[in-house]
């Protein structure tokens, strides 16, 4: 599922090691017990192998999840890419550990592309998931408002990788479900299983374009298909480089340059058919909108993740890459227009930097989720975009089209 609307990444880590590539089918059983989970600092592993599961939202291909409780719901983002835990401020205020520190620490927040800024560092009692808990917390304070009015509704926190280095976590996508069981937990893992690396607390994965090796992160924060960092790389295409809207990220915006790649990307006996990837960056990465054709699990403890698919086909397929030509900073009232497509429909009906849009095809923009969104540029068609100009509201319409055939 694509769209031109803006993309946005979350990874925050970044990691470069060798790795070899193995892969291997098992199958996978449960058991169910309580469990609590202490990844920082670690008190306490369970002794009994345990399982947990409970429902995962699948938004613009990242991962949200709801936690329970009194005071809430919560909701949370699990980006794999991120080595550290992000708490909103209304969330950090309930849940700080007691006594309080008056004076926390400052941290140094870097993002994927290397920038960084300064948040406020706390300990949180816990991070309730029904009857699995994360106790003494180490998060860093971080206004989720840009990724709320991204996705559509309300984000508290974002949970990063290391939170679930006492737990294996599987993420199973087509299932809409997150599993975490013990890591004493002895049921072997199911599918195509490879070792990674988590230095600086993000999975790094070696993988294969056509004969090429490369490594890459897999980015549950990533809305996108595939990242490719092409330096170094003799890269050929099926379809050329074009560019697009705007990319963003916790830090800020950049140029969306993709193209559909002629050689196939292997992850470890699967093989994703010339997929179409995104050369803007400086790290290669899988991203949510490839990731969520598979279960994957991973065992911090062991170093290894597996790729899992139903039934026998080994290859993914990467369809079309459909566009509205138009990126967004989206508030609650309307979206203002932060990009425009060259050489697209948007361009050439004559929508301008900083048009505020306050309907789509007739409804109020906060009626838009990013599900919703994509899915009407994923049909294709022509869109109605109600521009605020003054103290009149005029109609603009615009077709989406095929960014990358």
């Amino acid at each position: 599922m694509t769209s031109g609307g803006r993309r946005f990444l979350l990874g925050l880590g970044s990691a470069f090691a060798l790795l070899g590539i193995g892969c291997q089918s098992r199958l996978q059983v449960f058991e169910s017990e309580p469990m609590e989970l202490e990844p920082m600092p670690v008190v306490a592993s369970p002794t009994v192998a345990t399982r947990v599961e409970f429902p995962m939202k699948l938004i613009g291909g990242l991962v949200v999840v709801e936690t329970e409780g009194d005071d809430g719901p919560w909701r949370f983002l699990i980006d794999t890419g991120a080595s550290r835990t992000l708490v909103s401020p209304e969330y950090a205020i309930r849940h700080l550990q007691r006594p309080i520190d008056p004076n926390p620490p400052t941290i140094w927040l870097r993002d994927a592309s290397g920038r960084a800024s300064p948040v406020e560092s706390v300990m949180l009692d816990r991070i309730d998931f029904g009857r699995a808990n994360f106790q003494n917390v180490r998060a860093l304070i971080f206004d989720c408002g840009e990724i709320s009015d991204h996705l559509g509704l309300p984000i508290h926190g974002v949970l990063g990788f290391s939170l679930f280095s006492n737990a294996r976590l599987t993420l199973d996508y087509p299932g809409e479900r997150v599993i975490m069981s013990a890591l004493d937990d002895t049921t072997p893992m199911r599918g195509c299983i490879l070792p990674f690396t988590a230095h600086n607390d993000v999975p790094m994965v070696q993988l294969a374009l056509g004969t090429r090796s490369l490594l890459a992160l897999i980015d549950t924060g990533s809305d996108g298909f595939i990242n490719l960092d092409p330096a170094g790389l003799d890269v050929e295409f099926a379809s050329p480089p074009r560019e697009g809207t705007l990319i963003g990220t916790l830090h800020g915006d950049h140029r969306q340059i993709v193209a559909r790649l002629a050689k196939s990307l292997y992850i470890g006996d699967h093989e994703v058919v010339q997929p179409i990837a995104d050369l803007s960056g400086s790290l290669t990465s899988l991203g949510g909108e490839l990731l969520q054709n598979f279960e994957i699990t991973f065992d911090q403890e062991k170093d290894q993740v597996a790729f899992y698919r139903a039934g026998e086909d080994m290859r993914v397929l990467s369809p079309p890459k459909w566009s509205s030509g138009l990126s967004f900073n989206k508030a609650r009232a309307y979206w203002k227009i932060n990009a425009i497509a060259p050489n697209s429909p948007a361009a050439r009906a004559g929508f301008k930097i900083g048009d505020l849009v306050s309907r789509l095809n007739g409804e109020p923009v906060e009626q838009w989720d990013l599900t919703r969104y994509r899915a009407l540029v994923d049909a294709g068609g022509t869109i109605t975009y109600t521009l605020i100009k003054g103290r009149e509201e005029v109609p603009f319409a615009a077709a989406t089209f095929v960014l990358v055939p």
